[in-house]
């Protein structure tokens, strides 16, 4: 690999933007870096570039002359690939960005100004304000619910299969979080349950745009008996019809309807079980985040880091590949003594999960295995084994859930989600002698205790 040797007027901070096929994505990200208020000669832009194999390259190379792509020979996820970049860096400051996030005009200049203060000698780390792409129409799902019997304790109103806006597929652009439960099946055949009410956050165009005509909604439900489901808007309503017949129901939204930008991030917190969240995830932005505070950390996909704070701390762990690795560091960049702040004009329009998607077998198995990882390390050793031997123990759980109710339904239990798990504690219990290691290696350097981090930041739930 070559080294990068620092110019003679050496820029204040570099912008690491990883990139993994990602050639729909990396046109806008870059088009708006060129954009930043701040003088060329402040930033410098590096793609490190996981062995793609779409034409990201052929983009980067035509296009983007100004930009220093360094090619990593293999997919090292979003932990590896990153610290590609992050071992080279000469900067004092080192932002990274997602591929698939467009930062505003002033993005970068919000985001290092505040390391310029004075007295925060140990600033560690900037976390910026993630909105979604487009902005949403809130809807008020209300519908009459059932409960489906002993075996599953949710509440249920209607299957949604498929969201439409004005003939475009938005389903799994929808914001579901607070009206529904998570995807069941695959293919045609994937949906999700709504609960009995809920928020719906529909985008109203997915280019971000505000339509000029009446949007045309279409949804592809059904139900276990007929029932209406209700749809709440601000200026009107729309009431469907559902049944046990899969169908396609459409209404009518106006113009003018009110849309709004939907929280993604505002910095990050983990909860006293061990389980990491994005703060005001999926949150209509309102305004109620706009002041700059102090987090426990900060999300990968929009944030700059003082390069001497990871020189100490540590980059991203590189067997975590990706997810909880932002969590990980911001864990050991606070028991190192530095700290984290989230500022809220440093704005970036971001489309999740664009690349592993959402609740896929890739998410939710490095999710899983991650959370058990950062726990090990970081956490105090009654929440660590707590959560740890919880695991099997739900996954056992589960297992014979499913097998009693596929007698009660007379159909074959679904395998995948136990094997699933299974590979989770298998890689997990591969890699706890590494785990076990580094822990004591953070024990040796903490300036701030376990117990001490975990009372001041962890959140009851």
């Amino acid at each position: 690999m070559v080294q990068l040797e620092p110019t003679d007027t050496a820029p204040a901070v570099t912008i690491i933007v990883l990139n993994y096929n990602g050639a729909k994505f990396i046109r806008p990200c870059l088009d708006a870096l060129a954009k930043q208020d701040l003088p060329n000669d402040r930033y410098a832009v590096w793609v490190i570039d996981n062995a793609s194999h779409d034409e990201s390259l052929e983009i980067l190379d035509r296009e983007y002359s100004w930009v220093t792509v360094i090619r990593n020979g293999r997919n090292d996820g979003f932990a590896g690939g990153n610290n590609v970049g992050l071992r080279q860096v000469t900067t004092p400051l080192v932002a990274l960005l997602n591929n698939d996030a467009r930062p505003e005009p002033d993005w970068i200049r919000r985001l290092i100004a505040p390391f310029a203060e004075p007295d925060v000698e140990r600033l560690g780390a900037v976390s910026g304000k993630i909105v979604f792409v487009p902005r949403f129409v809130e809807f008020d799902l209300k519908t009459p619910a059932f409960h489906p019997g002993s075996m599953d304790g949710r509440e249920l109103g209607v299957r949604i299969y498929r969201i439409e806006v004005d003939g475009v597929d938005v389903t799994e652009h929808v914001l579901w979080e607070n009206a529904a439960y998570g995807p069941e099946g695959s293919g045609r055949e994937r949906f999700r349950w709504t609960r009995a009410g809920g928020p719906l956050l529909i985008p109203s165009a997915l280019d971000g745009h505000q339509p000029t005509d009446d949007i045309r909604i279409r949804l592809e439900l059904a139900a276990e008996a007929d029932k209406p489901v209700t749809l709440a808007w601000a200026g009107g309503t729309a009431t469907l019809a559902a049944g046990p017949a899969r169908s396609e129901v459409e209404f009518t939204v106006p113009a003018d309807v009110p849309t709004w930008d939907v929280l993604n991030n505002a910095g990050s917190k983990v909860f006293a079980d061990g389980y990491g969240a994005d703060r005001a995830y999926q949150e209509v932005d309102r305004g109620q985040y706009d002041t700059p505070d102090e987090v426990f950390a900060f999300c990968g996909g929009s944030v700059c880091l003082r390069t001497e704070a990871l020189r100490q701390a540590g980059f991203f762990d590189d067997d975590f590949f990706l997810y909880y690795e932002d969590t990980d560091l911001s864990w050991r960049l606070r028991s190192a003594g530095w700290s984290i702040r989230y500022e809220p004009a440093a704005v970036a329009r971001h489309i999740h999960s664009a690349t592993s998607g959402e609740w896929s077998p890739l998410f939710v198995f490095h999710v899983d295995r991650n959370r058990l990882l950062m726990l090990t390390k970081n956490a105090t050793r009654d929440l660590a084994v707590r959560e740890v031997l919880r695991y099997p123990l739900t996954t056992a759980s589960l297992a014979a859930r499913e097998v009693a109710r596929s007698r009660h339904t007379r159909r074959r239990p679904p395998v995948r989600p136990t094997l699933l798990r299974l590979r989770v504690i298998a890689s997990y219990l591969r890699l706890l002698p590494r785990m076990l290691a580094r822990r004591r290696g953070l024990a040796r350097t903490a300036t701030i205790g376990r117990r001490q981090l975990q009372d001041r930041w962890l959140i009851r739930r």
